[in-house]
């Protein structure tokens, strides 16, 4: 599942924005203590933390007081002793899944994010103070009830409340903010009294045993629709002011509230923490590798959440009776809801609201059409009016025959994908040996990433970083969706250049590490850009028999080996691929017919000054190539070359609107090629490698200074 890594961000590893909070009501002054050293907070969580056994007789006591289930039963399950429920726990959740919301924050008529809120008594809603940190953030916000999904996995149209944001309770310390809910939908229609609310119970013993009592959690994760995370979370620590809970599936949405079986509210989701990079810019999945953001999005189901942190809602209570002592909306808290019957978003007293629900209306031909009514409308005293004609039944009849038009072509793309998966999975890598170090009979080590892009590199599952397959090796970039480095080993005899089948590329993805870290079809489909081997086909397809050299260029067909460039650039006949022939030709004699061996290392130079982001990709403008050989006197040499592709200003802008364009860029008609050599010591600080072991062979020499010099001509190549 792919979500905005923007409101991700929002909802998880906020730490540095809570560590020095402020207690007090405004937020004007800094207070450097952590808020339980905080003397306001200190004082009304002095003896909240019980010992275990007193703990759990306030908690058989507190499910006793309940009364939704035999308090034994439920009590066993506290401890780790039962582990079923009762099936009234299903029409619990519909009960309390009601009173949360979803929050829309707004400012100047754009939506700036979402987040969860709930109903804390008839007027009052909660959520984090890190949502609205001031009164007049709530200004232009909303919040949406019942924005969830119907039994027929149809969208409910929520019922839109605004929020009165000239009442206004919060914290930065403890992180809640209580505000005021207006008591009319915007249609001015459904009360919010039908809406309902939680009971907040400020009593201890709502939560049992460490790493045994299992919490629930109702959200609109990163605004979606309502989800629920029942019994994913364990309860695995508490302290004066917060519970701590994990779970390997989901992590909390602020705001929303922790709820234990009995479906009371024992904590305000305040924050998730997750497995980062240390300069918290890139989340990491289970074996450490960057998590790709693919157009702003990222897969939240590869996010290791490491634990959940909720502020404790008896210390949210103590709080505002502390602070604010007079304040009658607060007092309003206190005031346990009347009790209730299951209605599932619907007047369960309004018979006749309950029967236009999912009626059907049968037409001529015993086909169903189903009739979907708000929720809102069924809130009201007000008759509904359905109309339909024959005319709409054809428009809506035509639409879906249009729409079968494609049926064909969706299926046969469906069936490609597929076809495609399968020849994946099946890609044979346990005879791939990938580059050699010794190729040249000296031993020229594969590069290794610096510390500054060491997190980007993909990892395999045994914690290595080769991707080894054919006469090459990639070292990958999942950040940047592409290889950072490809080094290859280039045979000149032409008795191993055996293979003369007509070339036929077949991209794949390589399965060994996150496939959805890699560019692929719907990216290059129509984008303008062709997939740009590092590593040349030509170069690898060599071995000792026609059909390896075949297998061996094939294998360079993978997409961790391609990076988006001009079409042909790279390929045989292209002006990049010919530099090695040329330092071959200027460095090496050579026997009639005959080229020598050379190993070369290829691969991206990513600049933020140049680079341009394109279907949310930074497309590289620059490229690098250092050709290592020995010389007549079996010497190693060394030399390195860079490619810049400039895109004309006057003819192609990527500015900010073209950051997320889809269309095709004609690419081929707009660019300026340009070949440098430059000193491999520049260049390692380009591509942030460690190349020093190689500085000494290296041939360049600059004028003036200079570390790299513009080739105009194959002559000026120094070798």
């Amino acid at each position: 599942m792919f979500v905005s890594e923007k409101q991700l961000k929002k909802e998880t590893n906020r730490a540095g924005d809570i560590k020095t909070d402020d207690a007090e009501k405004t937020f004007t002054s800094e207070v450097k203590e952590a808020p339980e050293e905080n003397p306001v907070i200190k004082n009304i969580t002095e003896g909240n933390i019980l010992g275990s056994s007193q703990n759990l007789e306030k908690r058989k006591a507190m499910i006793s007081a309940k009364g939704f289930e035999p308090a034994e039963f439920a009590y066993e399950r506290a401890i780790g002793k039962n582990d079923s429920l009762y099936s009234n726990f299903t029409e619990l959740i519909a009960v309390t899944k009601r009173k949360i919301g979803r929050i829309v924050i707004k400012s100047d008529n754009k939506i700036e994010g979402y987040a969860t809120g709930f109903m804390v008594s008839d007027s009052l809603l909660l959520t984090n103070w890190h949502v609205f940190k001031k009164q007049t953030d709530a200004e232009e916000s909303e919040v949406q009830f019942f924005y969830e999904y119907d039994v027929h996995g149809h969208p409910v149209s929520p019922v839109i409340f605004k929020l009165k944001s000239g009442k206004y309770f919060a914290n930065k310390a403890l992180d809640y903010c209580f505000i005021a809910v207006e008591p009319f939908d915007i249609t001015g229609k459904v009360p919010l009294s039908s809406i309902g609310y939680l009971y907040l119970d400020k009593a201890l013993g709502k939560i049992g045993e460490k790493n045994v009592e299992k919490l629930n959690i109702i959200h609109h994760p990163q605004g979606d629709y309502k989800q629920i995370s029942i019994r994913e979370n364990t309860f695995i620590d508490i302290d004066a002011t917060k519970i701590f809970y994990i779970t390997d599936t989901a992590q909390g949405s602020s705001g929303s509230p922790v709820l234990n079986d009995q479906w009371q509210v024992v904590g305000l989701h305040h924050k998730s923490i997750a497995k980062m990079t240390p300069d918290e810019k890139n989340y990491l999945d289970a074996q450490d590798n960057i998590i790709p953001v693919i157009d702003d999005k990222i897969d939240v189901t590869k996010v290791v959440w490491l634990r959940n942190e909720g502020i404790r809602i008896s210390v949210i209570l103590n709080h505002i009776a502390k602070e604010y002592p007079g304040e009658e909306l607060l007092k309003k808290i206190e005031v346990p809801p009347l009790s209730e019957n299951l209605n599932f978003a619907v007047n369960a007293a309004d018979s006749s609201a309950k029967n236009l629900n999912n009626n059907n209306m049968s037409n001529s031909n015993n086909d169903n059409i189903n009739i979907n009514v708000p929720v809102s409308a069924l809130k009201t005293d007000s008759s509904i009016e359905i109309s339909l004609s024959a005319k709409t039944l054809r428009q809506s009849q035509s639409r879906i025959l249009e729409s079968t038009g494609n049926d064909k072509e969706l299926a046969d793309s469906f069936l490609e994908e597929v076809a495609k998966a399968d020849k994946e999975k099946a890609a044979d890598f346990s005879k791939c040996k990938g580059y050699d170090p010794d190729f040249l009979g000296v031993d020229i080590p594969l590069p290794k990433p610096k510390k500054k892009i060491e997190k980007q590199i993909a990892q395999l599952k045994n914690k290595t970083s080769e991707l080894k397959y054919f006469k090459y090796s990639v070292i990958f970039n999942s950040a940047k969706r592409m290889p950072a480095l490809s080094a290859v080993n280039v045979e000149g005899d032409p008795d191993k250049r055996l293979d003369n089948s007509k070339r036929k590329d077949d991209w794949l993805r390589d399965v060994r590490i996150d496939t959805e870290s890699q560019l692929f079809d719907k990216f290059y489909a129509k984008s303008g850009f062709a997939k740009g081997h590092m590593s040349r086909f030509e170069d690898a397809n060599w071995d000792n028999t026609e059909k390896e050299a075949y297998r061996n260029g094939i294998f360079t067909c993978f997409y961790t080996n391609a990076c988006p460039q001009v079409a042909d650039l790279n390929g045989a006949g292209g002006d990049w691929g010919k530099l090695e022939k040329v330092v071959l030709e200027k460095g090496v004699k050579k026997e009639e017919g005959k080229l020598a061996r050379v190993t070369v290392f290829n691969g991206p130079i990513f600049d933020d000054e140049i680079d341009r982001v394109f279907k949310g990709v930074t497309i590289p403008m620059q490229f690098f190539k250092i050709v290592l050989w020995l010389d007549d006197n079996k010497k190693l040499k060394a030399t390195a070359f860079k490619l810049t592709q400039e895109l004309l200003v006057g003819d192609v802008e990527f500015d900010e609107s073209m950051r997320i364009a889809e269309e095709a860029i004609d690419i081929d008609k707009n660019v300026v090629f340009k070949k440098f050599q430059l000193s491999i010591k520049k260049l390692a600080g380009l591509i942030n490698f460690d190349l020093k072991y190689l500085e000494k062979y290296d041939t360049f020499t600059a004028g003036a200074g200079d570390e790299e010099v513009l080739i105009t001509n194959d002559e000026a190549i120094m070798v």
